[in-house]
């Protein structure tokens, strides 16, 4: 590359001479190069060079840090960068809102050094609580390095209080954290300082801290200590004391009520105690329904490994003063926290209303009671038992329940005198005059015995199994016929009466055939009994009868097997047969089939005879008969009585094709008919349509396309509606629809001295007309009774021509043949 050289003077006493050139470029450009070399090329000599590296590259990523020195200036920054490459370098300050300082350090670092430090005062302009700052330090336009941001160094002072744990029994200890640009701390009250450090926080800023110790006797009671942090004017404080300082200690609070039921005379002295766990210094007192009483309190107990001391309240008073009262208050009142109490009934309320029921135990005598008590309150009660007539039995158990214990069960054996019928019993549990809980009267125990008899439900496949409960005051039960037993259990029902069951199984045959059982009850030499069927047992069921009668309109011939099918969903063993104008026939019934959860079965039975057999009777009968019921049956006519005599026509539709066939009947019976299509000469096609006309639906249109085999000239056709071998409807004979075709040429009458109107007609299986000479026409299509379709064309002859004698032709074309007539004035017709 070309570089300016200048010649410099000789060198004085020597061969030499100073040679100096300069290569100019941009520095984009010096760092696209990784290094750069002098030549040297003296004459008759070799080449000689010097080689530099234009930009070093650094041996690990430099680290640049900012940061303020602790010492001097509060407003001085600190740039330090390690791992630098050597070489030049810049060193240039930044705001968070983009600002660069134009104050730029340039160094030049050596071979083998790779760390400096530069520090920078901040403008009195930027010293704002907003402002943050970092350093760049630059080798090239596009190689720099960067620290992260200060914090908000002049930003607004912070204090923090911390309270040092400790055993309580000390001075406490209290430490206060300052931070900001250069902040100060000041106790109140003024306080002796224990110690004192000054460090600096990552973000820049400074934290100070600062420690003294509050006596313990003023910290206990509740002394408030105040740490205020000044920095650039400004300050901030937060305070501490023994209630801010440490999280509330909930009490614990157990209050034992004083035992009345053990004062056996109204001067015994009885206690109270309450013990409490809580924070020290806690004071406990007594309010008796809202009075205070003064008690005594132990010496605190200190609990391990806790902040917490055991305290111990006790109150004393006589038995009649206790009961004075509904209730008593234990109140705990630690330092720094509300109030915490404790309240008992002095007769304890129960957690939840006591239940007191009345029961006889099933083994041992049949005169005993119990009375069984549950959630009863802790204390002395009372168990007594009465008749429904109000007496009270004069035996009476106490029980003194201890705390923990709720239940409780007493026994009594009622008096012979008041085993009666007419007398129920209950029981009570008392705990004061007014204060009691009583269970539900008894049945009446020794009343008379009762009986009930149940059927298991089972499918009707297996043997049925009878189970009979007799209750009463210790009921026995005996079966009639007599029947082995296969179960029997005996328990108590609500009313303290004794319930048994026996079960016995029955042979399905014996119950299908009505056989009755008897189950008899006896207790006190006293007897009751019900008795039980398959008859009785079960409530009637109506059967559902769906009868399908025989579909005569399908039989081709008088020997054809017919059938008629009979649906029925019934109780199980129900029997089905057929009944023809009174007369009982013999049909096939499959077998049962169990619909799903139902007691129903479903039974399908037939009927099958000759179609010519069927058409005999006027109606069929389905005749249902169920066990334990009355008979059922389900009728329908054989064949739906005529109304009125139907009308069968047949026909050619004027649209399509010209070989179809239309039958159309109306006034048909309801119920399935066939329709077939015939030649005049006898031969019925095989095609037949069967249609299956709802009730109210009396017409019917069926089409037919005639073969190609039979679209001759010698064919005419009809159609048959048929409802059974022997009642059909015939339509009449089309006429021969494939016969010649035939033209008719008239003239209509007129005065002469209009033009002359000629009408030709033209019958065949789909005709068409053409005039000689050609004329404009009026044209028209119809068809025929015979179903041959016939047009009709009519022309208007002009007047002279017609005078002078003009011939007028009509030709008839049909299925490739054609006639035709011809009229004129002179002939009227040639």
């Amino acid at each position: 590359m070309e570089s300016d050289t200048k010649m410099t003077s000789d060198n004085s006493g020597s061969k030499t001479q100073l040679i100096t050139s300069t290569l100019t470029l941009n520095a984009l450009d010096w760092e696209k190069n990784l290094k750069v070399k002098c030549r040297v090329i003296q004459p008759c000599n070799n080449i000689h060079e010097e080689t530099v590296i234009i930009l070093d590259v650094p041996v690990k990523t430099p680290t640049v840090e900012i940061r303020r020195p602790l010492e001097g200036d509060n407003a001085v920054l600190e740039c330090s960068a390690r791992d630098l490459p050597s070489g030049e370098v810049s060193v240039t300050f930044l705001t968070n809102t983009g600002h660069q300082f134009p104050e730029v350090t340039y160094v030049d670092l050596p071979r083998g050094q790779s760390t400096l430090i530069t520090r920078f005062t901040i403008p009195t302009s930027h010293q704002k609580k907003e402002h943050s700052f970092k350093c760049k330090v630059q080798q090239s336009p596009s190689r720099d390095w960067q620290s992260g941001f200060t914090g908000n160094i002049f930003g607004e002072p912070s204090v923090e209080v911390l309270m040092v744990p400790n055993t309580g029994k000390t001075d406490q200890t209290l430490v206060c954290y300052g931070t900001g640009l250069n902040p100060t701390i000041t106790w109140k009250p003024t306080s002796v300082e224990t110690a004192k450090t000054v460090m600096q926080a990552a973000d820049g800023r400074v934290k100070v801290s600062s420690q003294i110790n509050a006596p313990r006797p003023k910290w206990n009671e509740g002394e408030v200590y105040t740490c205020q942090v000044t920095d650039l004017r400004k300050s901030v404080q937060k305070s501490i004391s023994v209630c801010t300082a440490s999280e509330p200690i909930t009490p614990l609070i157990n209050l034992r009520k004083p035992r009345l039921a053990a004062a056996k005379r109204g001067s015994e002295q009885i206690t109270a105690t309450c013990s409490v766990e809580a924070a020290p210094n806690t004071k406990v007192s007594w309010v008796l329904n809202g009075n205070v009483k003064e008690g005594s309190t132990s010496q605190p107990v200190d609990k391990p490994g806790s902040k917490t001391q055991v305290f111990t309240g006790t109150l004393t008073l006589k038995a009649s003063e206790w009961e004075k009262h509904q209730n008593v208050q234990c109140l705990v009142k630690q330092p720094c926290s509300s109030e915490h109490q404790e309240t008992v009934n002095i007769l304890d309320v129960p957690v939840k209303t006591p239940t007191v029921e009345i029961r006889r135990p099933l083994e041992g005598d049949n005169a005993v009671l119990e009375c069984s008590a549950r959630d009863l309150p802790s204390g002395e009660v009372s168990v007594t038992f009465l008749t429904n007539t109000g007496h009270q039995f004069p035996e009476v158990t106490y029980v003194d329940l201890p705390r923990g214990q709720s239940t409780l069960i007493t026994r009594f054996t009622i008096p012979a005198s008041h085993q009666k019928k007419e007398h129920s019993f209950k029981c009570k549990v008392q705990q004061s005059p007014s204060r009691d809980w009583q269970s539900s009267f008894t049945g009446n125990i020794f009343g008379e015995p009762s009986v009930e008899l149940l059927m298991v439900p089972n499918t009707g496949k297996t043997d049925q199994t009878l189970v009979c409960y007799g209750t009463g005051l210790n009921p026995t039960i005996t079966w009639k016929p007599t029947s082995v037993e296969t179960a029997k259990t005996v328990m108590q029902a609500a009313d303290g009466r004794v319930k048994v069951s026996s079960q016995i199984i029955v042979r399905q045959l014996k119950w299908n055939e009505g056989e009755e059982y008897t189950c008899q009850v006896t207790d006190q030499r006293k007897s009751v009994e019900k008795s039980i069927s398959v008859c009785t047992a079960s409530e009637p069921i109506t059967p559902l009868i769906n009868l399908e009668k025989p579909r005569l309109a399908a039989a081709k011939r008088g020997s054809e097997q017919i059938t008629a099918t009979c649906s029925v969903e019934a109780a199980p063993n129900t029997k089905v047969s057929w009944v023809l104008n009174g007369n009982v026939k013999e049909g096939s019934t499959s077998q049962p089939v169990d619909k799903p959860g139902s007691k129903t079965q479903v039974i399908t039975s037939t009927l099958t005879l000759k179609a010519s057999e069927w058409e005999k009777h006027q109606n069929v009968q389905c005749l249902v008969k169920q066990p334990c019921s009355s008979e059922h049956q389900e009728t329908v006519n054989i064949l739906e009585p005529v109304v009125k005599t139907p009308i069968v026509e047949i026909k050619r539709p004027l649209g399509g094709d010209s070989a179809v066939l239309e039958c159309s009947a109306r006034d048909l019976p309801s119920g399935e008919v066939s329709v077939t299509f015939l030649t005049t000469s006898g031969h019925q096609f095989p095609e037949v349509t069967y249609v299956d006309l709802p009730r109210g639906q009396s017409t019917l249109i069926t089409r037919f396309t005639i073969p190609t085999s039979h679209q001759k000239k010698e064919h005419s056709f009809k159609c048959k509606v048929q409802q059974s071998p022997s009642k059909l409807w015939q339509s009449a004979s089309t006429g021969s629809i494939f016969g010649e075709s035939s033209v008719e040429l008239l003239m209509v009458p007129n005065t002469g001295k209009t033009d002359q109107t000629l009408v030709c007609y033209g019958t065949g299986l789909n005709p068409t007309i053409t005039w000689k000479p050609m004329s404009v026409e009026t044209k028209t299509v119809m068809q025929a009774a015979d179903g041959r379709v016939k047009v009709s064309s009519q022309i208007n002859a002009p007047r002279p021509k017609w005078n002078e004698g003009q011939v007028y032709t009509c030709q008839v074309t049909d299925q490739r043949k054609s006639v035709e007539k011809s009229i004129s004035v002179c002939t009227g017709e040639l």
